[in-house]
């Protein structure tokens, strides 16, 4: 039995490293991807043949406030962008389509625009493709939620962010109240690494699907800092308890 346990837990731990998006859209071929994430920190891993084209290049519209070394090679979002870029550099913004998101532990299956579907695959893969201005949404990419509208984006960014620095505080001996502040910066940095990608994907996508899905993801990372200047007003009735 133990033996049987054992087993089960490895395929569970296996199964919890991919992630497959499938996009179903009339008179268009299937789109399936799949990314595969280290078990432990939920980094995307890449492909041995993974694409290296120029725009991935860390110098090709670098962000102005990355902080990796000008010796590196690589730009790690747009080398994760560009796995699936071929599929969808020459689709358009509002074809309908069905996309279904496997993980280990639900299918989510949606009709949506095509700008949207991607936006939810585009915004995972940033998330967990090593870029340091990104990693902050790591944790959250963990426990994937797609096509959350802006009220649950919010609600689980703040709740995520809180959490982890309690138990930072908490781990280090620190007795400090939590705070919303450096979430706030995290995301006004994080605009300006969308920016980047923005114009980076410019130079390749022939079609508007790719570039709306990142002026999409944009707009959540300028509706956090404006909801914490004031007064969280987006998602305060979904905090109201009434008897």
């Amino acid at each position: 039995m133990a033996h049987i346990d054992s087993a089960n837990a490895s395929l569970a731990l296996s199964a919890a490293r991919t992630i497959r998006y499938t996009f179903f859209t009339a008179g268009q071929p299937d789109i399936a991807i799949t990314l595969r994430f280290d078990a432990k920190t939920h980094r995307l891993e890449l492909p041995p043949d993974a694409p290296k084209p120029e725009w991935a290049r860390l110098s090709c519209n670098k962000c102005p406030n990355c902080p990796l070394a000008a010796t590196e090679q690589w730009c790690p979002a747009a080398l994760g962008l560009a796995t699936i870029l071929p599929d969808f550099a020459g689709r358009v913004s509002h074809e309908r389509s069905v996309v279904e998101v496997g993980t280990a532990n639900r299918t989510v299956v949606t009709k949506t625009t095509l700008q949207q579907g991607l936006a939810s695959l585009m915004g995972l893969i940033c998330a967990t493709s090593g870029c340091p201005q990104t990693k902050f949404l790591r944790p959250m990419a963990r426990f994937h939620l797609p096509f959350a509208d802006e009220q649950e984006t919010l609600f689980r960014s703040f709740a995520t962010w809180l959490l982890a620095e309690h138990v930072r505080n908490h781990m280090a001996g620190i007795d400090a109240k939590a705070s919303l502040e450096g979430l706030k910066h995290r995301y006004e940095e994080m605009s300006v690494v969308n920016s980047s990608l923005a114009e980076r994907l410019r130079t390749v996508a022939t079609r508007d699907a790719v570039l709306n899905a990142v002026i999409i993801l944009d707009l959540f990372a300028q509706i956090a800092p404006a909801n914490i200047d004031g007064d969280f007003e987006d998602i305060l009735t979904a905090l109201e308890v009434e008897d």
